[in-house]
């Protein structure tokens, strides 16, 4: 079910089968044109901010499938334009489906922020870059007051915050894409960094919630290989994950003759993806045997 592939393929044929057997029409292209103009409306009314009237695409009982409300929404974009003033979405609908009142979008995003220590000065040597990407999918229905968004799912997520000379190494977080409720998994972080210059990184997991929880962080050297790997346990409660990489970057320099060493800060980042958690079944011989 987190695959985009598989969503779609399942999630179509179950909806034909539906459509078959209550006698529903097939998928309605005015629909689709209707659904499309909405959510290019939405992403428009995202980038200007205008947060009462985000509130307008949505059912008042919308809940996302993090389990996050329409007022829990709402307070995470504006958040997210109080930390990062200038950030631009740029969204894709790749497939849209309607069947009658009903229907799914298939969409990715992507984001951009630039954010700078001392907003008068504008640095670009220790300037911080917010990137992000996201696939979803969106669900619909009609109601007496248009269509409106009632619920969605995030497929694949993964945004990076880079600062100073972060943002010319090249860093790589490797996670699953899915695992199962209390499961071990096992996540690494790679990097081509120089080798004058030292990094301390760390890398652990959260649940996905509102209000978020901070992670613990231990931080270590990078090995020299520039690989470094840590197991963690999924929770059991059915809810997805961050993992989670900090990074912070320093050179130490020696003066001679006042015997003295100098670290120099030159940048830090974070790295987040999403690895979504999957109930674990049990199987038929499994459940008897318990029995």
């Amino acid at each position: 079910m987190r695959k985009l592939f598989l969503i779609g393929a399942i999630l179509t044929i179950s909806l034909f089968g539906q459509a078959m057997a209550l006698n529903i029409n097939l998928p309605d292209k005015s629909s689709e044109s209707e659904i499309k103009a909405l959510l290019k409306q939405h992403n428009k009314i995202m980038q200007k901010h205008k947060y009462k009237e985000i509130k307008t695409f949505y059912d008042e009982n919308y809940k996302s499938s993090d389990g996050f409300t329409l007022d829990d929404l709402t307070t995470m974009l504006q958040k997210a334009h109080e930390n990062y003033g200038d950030i631009k979405y740029k969204t894709k609908i790749n497939n849209i489906t309607a069947f009658d009142n009903w229907a799914l979008v298939q969409m990715s995003d992507k984001s951009i922020a630039k954010i700078y220590p001392d907003e008068k000065k504008k640095n670009k040597d220790k300037m911080g870059v917010l990137e992000g990407t996201s696939s979803y999918v969106v669900y619909l229905k009609n109601t007496d007051k248009g269509w409106k968004i009632i619920y969605d799912e995030v497929l694949a997520e993964e945004t990076s915050l880079k600062y100073g000379i972060a943002n010319k190494i090249n860093m790589d977080l490797i996670t699953p894409a899915f695992v199962h409720n209390g499961e071990e998994y096992d996540l690494s972080l790679k990097m081509n960094k120089p080798d004058d210059i030292i990094a301390l990184a760390s890398i652990s997991r959260e649940e996905i919630s509102y209000p978020p929880v901070d992670a613990q962080e231990k931080f270590r050297k990078m090995p020299s290989e520039g690989e470094l790997e840590r197991l963690v346990k999924a929770n059991n409660k059915n809810l997805d994950e961050y993992a989670i990489a900090s990074v912070g970057f320093t050179r130490v320099s020696f003066n001679e003759k006042e015997a003295k060493a100098r670290i120099e800060v030159l940048g830090m980042a974070y790295i987040m993806k999403r690895v979504n958690n999957e109930p674990l079944i049990e199987s038929k011989k499994e459940t008897s045997e318990k029995k």
